[in-house]
């Protein structure tokens, strides 16, 4: 699923209180206490797939066992003939499309299980619609690493679960460095919140003390604003058993 970038807005004295306690990593801090607004969702795809995947589906699963195996790997080393070949092509197709079918047919469940999870999260209170933030397929963003969405099934010890991976703030060079050639930021600042490494890059460190710094973090924190992209973490649909 995608995310696109999102214009956020920081909680950077909070920040600067968690980067003193501990040595976090500031990309994931600042994602952490960032608010940003829900992107624009797409519609369901479901319905769609499903009409699609019917007909070729079933084509392909009742083709691929005709066509499976019929040829042998050779006992010695020598060229197919061409039946041989022929018949490696029909089954190559069969497995290509086979294969395809149900690679949709695996993402149509996803969705299904996503709006199971969607549903239950607003009947439990954990999602809001209008509120909660969700991705561009209109899927709540509420599970978090070490914290999934889990959906039992009964008597087989597996379950659906919802995870999704950790939110990220990352830091542009390349805005920064415009920002510097605009007259934006001095060159000052430049060099406040880099270091030369074959030229210069950001320096994770440098910002960190700008944080940390009463007297430097407005200029931090403006900075900030202006080079950092936070993406938020992905959903993923997941099979588990009860050990995973």
């Amino acid at each position: 699923m995608s995310n696109a970038a999102l214009v956020p807005t920081y909680d950077f004295e909070k920040a600067a209180v968690a980067l003193r306690q501990g040595n976090q990593d500031l990309g994931q801090l600042l994602a952490e206490l960032a608010t940003i607004p829900a992107p624009k969702q797409q519609g369901s795809t479901a319905v769609a797939v499903m009409e699609r995947l019917g007909e070729s589906l079933m084509e392909a699963v009742t083709r691929l066992p005709v066509v499976f195996g019929r040829v042998k790997p050779p006992k010695v080393r020598r060229s197919l003939n061409k039946t041989e070949l022929t018949k490696l092509a029909l089954e190559r197709n069969a497995i290509d499309t086979a294969i395809k079918a149900l690679n949709e047919r695996k993402a149509e469940i996803a969705e299904m299980v996503s709006q199971h999870f969607d549903v239950v999260a607003e009947n439990t209170g954990l999602a809001k619609p209008g509120e909660t933030l969700r991705d561009k397929k209109g899927h709540y963003l509420i599970s978090s690493p070490g914290s999934r969405e889990e959906a039992p099934l009964d008597g087989s010890g597996q379950f659906f679960t919802r995870e999704r991976t950790s939110d990220r703030a990352d830091f542009s060079e390349s805005k920064l460095k415009k920002l510097y050639e605009d007259g934006t930021i001095s060159r000052a600042d430049y060099l406040a919140c880099t270091e030369p490494v074959k030229g210069r890059q950001i320096s994770e460190a440098k910002l960190r003390a700008m944080l940390v710094s009463p007297k430097r973090r407005d200029r931090a924190a403006k900075i900030l604003r202006l080079i950092s992209d936070v993406k938020r973490g992905t959903n993923s649909i997941n099979l588990r058993g009860s050990a995973s």
